[in-house]
């Protein structure tokens, strides 16, 4: 066999392989987002990442807090039909007005954010959105359509820490695509009605950050990650209700959350 043709052969196999590696990497369920990774693979990326997503985070350490949180976490929980991730919950002391889905199930809360709402329901309707960003698996996609499922493969088996850096700042990104945001709108919309929230206080909620003085609205990091158009709004705000629907309130005293930060 000539040199050449050695040559071909090596080549057919290298792209072989690779094709192999790629399809293990992918998950082809039934329903399952195309561009989603096994929750193995995932798990492992977020845990190879987190120290370069988290290293300059301040995180509010309450058990109290934590304790609070849980339960207007679960209440959510609990009424989904299935749960992709062991969810964890994260609050982040900051002024920002914002929240963030990263991998594998984590949820980070800012404290600005939980300043800035009048109630644990209208926390629940926020969660409840960032959820459906885990479901819909808009992380994962994010990443693979940003930099491709070949350099996620190099980056899991070690690699450039610059280009480390870069991936974990794009994985806690919280800039979705317009369709992205209106599929966590409507996983949270459902969700809210199965959970006893009025999912329309999230449409209320966008409205009172629209309301704002334009000053501070532009420093609203909610609004500039989250877009939100006048169609998101009416969607939510006008959500159909269950006939006979009537909320039941999350058994948390708000005032003492907020003094608890």
């Amino acid at each position: 066999m000539s040199e050449k043709t050695w040559k071909e052969l090596f080549i057919l196999v290298a792209i072989f392989g690779a094709i192999w590696a790629g399809l293990s990497y992918y998950s082809y369920e039934a329903d399952v987002n195309p561009f989603s990774i096994s929750l193995e693979n995932e798990e492992e990326l977020a845990e190879f990442l987190n120290e370069y997503m988290l290293e300059d985070l301040e995180f509010v350490e309450n058990e109290r807090l934590d304790s609070t949180m849980g339960i207007i976490f679960d209440r959510l929980i609990s009424n989904m039909d299935t749960v992709t991730y062991d969810y964890q919950l994260h609050v982040i002391h900051d002024e920002q007005v914002n929240a963030f889905t990263s991998l594998n199930g984590n949820i980070y809360i800012f404290t600005g954010l939980i300043e800035t709402l009048e109630s644990p329901e209208e926390l629940a309707v926020i969660l409840a959105h960032e959820i459906g960003h885990a479901e819909e698996k808009h992380v994962v996609e994010k990443l693979v359509t940003a930099i491709g499922i070949e350099t996620l493969f190099v980056i899991m088996s070690g690699g450039d820490p610059v280009l480390i850096s870069e991936v974990a700042k794009l994985a806690v990104s919280t800039s979705f695509d317009r369709h992205n945001e209106e599929e966590a709108d409507d996983f949270a919309l459902d969700l809210a009605v199965k959970s006893k929230i009025n999912p329309r206080r999230l449409g209320q909620f966008f409205l009172k950050l629209k309301g704002e003085e334009t000053s501070f609205l532009n420093d609203i990091e909610f609004i500039r990650t989250h877009p939100m158009d006048n169609e998101r709004i009416k969607k939510s705000a006008e959500h159909k209700l269950p006939e006979g629907f009537v909320e039941e309130p999350i058994d948390v005293d708000w005032q003492e959350v907020q003094e608890m930060l």
